[in-house]
C-alpha cells in the first residue's frame, strides 16, 4: 500500500485550515464602534459678546482642506456650547495647537521641571469638561499657571481687540475666519475657514518640537493616570507616572489599563472584598 506524500498531506492540511478557519475577509461584519484615531488635540479660543464670555474649548475634529489661493481648515463645533455661539456669531477665533505638557500641566520650557502639583488632566477638563457660562476659564487657567495672553500684531494695535486671547505654551496658533454659513451635521456644525495667519513661538520653532503635539491617544493616558491620582492617591500616581510618561509617545494604553487594574486588585481597591 503507498502512503500518501508529504506535500499531498500538506494540501489537505491547508485545505483542512481554508474550511476551519475561513479568511477574514468572509468574517466581515457591520459595526457600531468607530475607528479609534489618534488625532491632533486642538483648543479654539473664542471671543464672548463683552469679552467676559471669552472661552476656549477641546477640539479634536479640525483639518486642512487647501492651500491654494489661501489656507483652509475646516472645524466641528458642538451644537449649543459657548464656543459654538461666539464662533458662529464673531465668525472668527484662534486654533490652538495643544502639547503633552498641557496635559500633565507642566512648564513648557524646562526639562527639568518637577511634576506640578496639579493632577494631570485637570487643565483639559477644564477647557473640554466645563461650560463658560458656569466657569471663569480665564482666572482657573491662570491658578494653573496658565494665564492667558494676546497675540502680539505688531503692525497695528487695535487688530488684537477682534480676537480672542490665548493660551500660553502651544505649537501653534491659526487664527480662522469663517468663509461660508456653517454646515448643519446633527450633532455638530461644521465651519469652513480662511486662515488668517498662522503664528508660533520662536522658542518652539528652533527646538523643532513642532511634531511634539499633544493627541489623543496621549491625551487618553494624562486622563488615565490623573483618575489614578485622583482616586487612588499619589503613591499610585508616582508608580505609573515613573513607568508610563517617560517618553509619553511611547505609552502602551493597554498595559497602563493592566498595571492600574493589577494595582487594584493586589490592594483590593474598588473591587469585592
Amino acid at each position: 500500500m503507498n502512503h500518501p506524500s508529504f506535500a499531498y498531506c500538506l494540501r489537505l492540511f491547508g485545505l483542512a485550515l481554508l474550511f476551519l478557519y475561513p479568511h477574514p475577509n468572509n468574517s466581515l461584519q457591520l459595526s457600531t464602534v468607530p475607528p479609534l484615531i489618534d488625532v491632533p488635540v486642538f483648543s479654539l479660543s473664542t471671543l464672548g459678546k463683552d469679552r467676559t464670555l471669552d472661552t476656549m474649548n477641546i477640539l479634536t475634529y479640525a483639518t486642512p482642506v487647501s492651500i491654494q489661493p489661501c489656507r483652509m481648515w475646516s472645524i466641528s463645533l458642538y451644537k449649543g456650547t459657548l464656543s459654538h455661539q461666539n464662533f458662529a456669531r464673531e465668525r472668527r477665533g484662534v486654533l490652538q495647537l495643544l502639547t503633552p505638557y498641557h496635559a500633565y500641566c507642566r512648564a513648557l520650557y524646562n526639562d527639568n521641571s518637577k511634576q506640578s502639583d496639579q493632577t494631570p488632566g485637570v487643565l483639559i477638563r477644564l477647557l473640554g469638561g466645563t461650560s463658560g457660562r458656569d466657569r471663569d476659564k480665564r482666572s482657573e487657567c491662570e491658578i494653573l499657571g496658565y494665564a492667558w495672553r494676546e497675540l502680539d500684531f505688531p503692525e497695528a494695535d487695535s487688530e488684537a481687540a477682534k480676537w480672542p486671547s490665548v493660551i500660553p505654551g502651544c505649537l501653534y496658533y491659526l487664527q480662522l475666519e469663517l468663509v461660508a454659513d456653517m454646515i448643519d451635521c446633527g450633532s455638530h456644525e461644521v465651519a469652513l475657514c480662511r486662515v488668517v495667519s498662522m503664528t508660533v513661538d520662536n522658542a518652539i520653532e528652533k527646538s523643532s518640537a513642532e511634531l511634539q503635539y499633544l493627541s489623543s491617544r496621549k491625551l487618553l493616558v494624562a486622563l488615565v493616570i490623573g483618575d489614578l491620582k485622583s482616586k487612588y492617591g499619589n503613591i499610585l500616581y508616582l508608580i505609573s507616572m515613573n513607568r508610563f510618561e517617560r517618553p509619553v509617545a511611547s505609552v502602551d494604553l493597554s498595559s497602563l489599563v493592566y498595571i492600574s487594574m493589577t494595582i487594584n486588585k493586589r490592594l483590593h481597591i474598588g473591587g469585592a472584598p
